[in-house]
């Protein structure tokens, strides 16, 4: 979350944005981040972009979260 506030996200919209993030993760395992970034403009998330390491981290709390 402190990555997405040091790249200007506002951290109030912070947890939806990581809402939309997981969705589509969770509809698309191997999703890369381009993929990512394209379908969650979309969306009319345009803060910020996901880059390598970022989906790694969220693909990582996915799997801890459905364990």
């Amino acid at each position: 979350m402190t990555d997405l506030k040091s790249k200007g996200m506002d951290s109030a919209i912070i947890p939806a944005f990581l809402k939309a993030l997981t969705s589509l993760i969770a509809s698309d395992p191997g999703v890369v981040a381009a993929q990512i970034n394209q379908k969650m403009h979309s969306l009319g998330w345009n803060e910020v972009a996901i880059d390598y390491h970022c989906l790694q981290v969220a693909l990582a709390c996915l799997e801890q979260q459905t364990g």
